[in-house]
């Protein structure tokens, strides 16, 4: 087996590339291209195997995962690891939910590839969440069977039970389009709320932009963090997440460097019981500013996927 790996990692958008190690567990050569058809993304893939010989190809995209095969949310786009492993000549080719990658990178993380946003217990090799709300709503679950991490992908973002939690908090009248939860936190629902309550188009970026500086964007995020807050301290207590909670996303990058996290930790920590507040006060959340933490969650499961067989 070889310790060189080709890591990719497939968005809307751009395919992120790069070589991973075994040994030295690092990433190097990263790449990102805009990629429109099935045609560029192989093509990107010949380009860089010509260039290093590896393995194995460890590739994560947006969507769900069915065995080794992910149909794509995000683009009319089914990607089969077994196919491409054959197509390539390579010894694997397997894939990844983007939130897998994400999962399998929190045991890499230290002290300097995280923020604390609010203090408490921080393990990784014990159960810890992963989440981020951005195009739709990242969320994945990190557990230890037998000391081996497996990381639980889910589609949260699609659920529809907190749909009438954040119709009364946004005050929303007009709730065509908001069916499930990813349409409320999410930087697509960021923007359409806004336009919904204030007739008025702007983009996530925009608005976030805009907190402490012009009113309907300020009450607007002072309650989107209420609610995302809300939200994961009923996963904390739902999954009992010992290890901590974890933000990943330019999202929450832009909303933490803007401020407007700082009522978070109280609003995270509210519980009529005394004993499940003190469950959440006990629990971290942190913010992810580790680059490329998808082609390093790759790389991790590379090297622990054979403990899984």
């Amino acid at each position: 087996m070889s310790n060189e790996k080709l890591l990719l990692d497939l968005g809307g958008t751009n395919l992120r590339m790069g070589y991973g190690n075994l040994e030295s567990f690092n990433v190097r050569e990263i790449t990102k291209l805009k990629v429109d058809t099935e045609k560029d993304i192989s093509n990107a893939i010949y380009t860089k195997l010509a260039e290093q010989t590896v393995d194995e190809i460890i590739f994560s995209a947006a969507g769900p995962r069915n065995k080794n095969i992910i149909s794509m949310t995000n683009r009319n786009l089914t990607l089969n690891g077994d196919d491409l492993r054959l197509k390539f000549d390579v010894d694997g080719c397997h894939m990844l939910n983007d939130w897998e990658s994400i999962g399998y990178c929190l045991p890499l993380l230290n002290d300097q590839d995280i923020i604390l946003v609010k203090a408490g217990l921080r393990d990784p090799e014990k159960t810890s969440l992963a989440l981020g709300p951005g195009t739709g709503l990242g969320f994945s679950v990190l557990r230890h069977i037998k000391g081996v991490p497996y990381v639980f992908a889910t589609e949260l973002g699609n659920t529809q039970l907190y749909n009438n939690y954040f119709i009364k908090l946004f005050k929303l009248e007009d709730t065509e389009g908001f069916s499930v939860l990813e349409d409320f936190i999410s930087g697509v629902g960021l923007a359409k709320i806004y336009h919904i309550l204030y007739q008025q188009e702007l983009s996530a970026e925009t608005i976030v932009s805009n907190y402490l500086v012009e009113e309907k964007a300020t009450n607007l995020i002072n309650a989107f963090v209420f609610g995302l807050a809300s939200l994961i301290s009923d996963l904390k207590l739902s999954f009992l997440a010992s290890g901590g909670i974890y933000l990943a996303g330019s999202l929450m990058r832009s909303l933490y460097n803007k401020g407007a996290l700082t009522n978070l930790e109280e609003i995270f920590n509210k519980h009529k019981s005394k004993m499940h507040s003190k469950i959440l006060r006990d629990t971290s959340v942190s913010l992810i500013t580790k680059e490329h933490t998808p082609l390093y969650g790759n790389l991790n499961y590379s090297n622990i996927r054979r403990n899984h067989e």
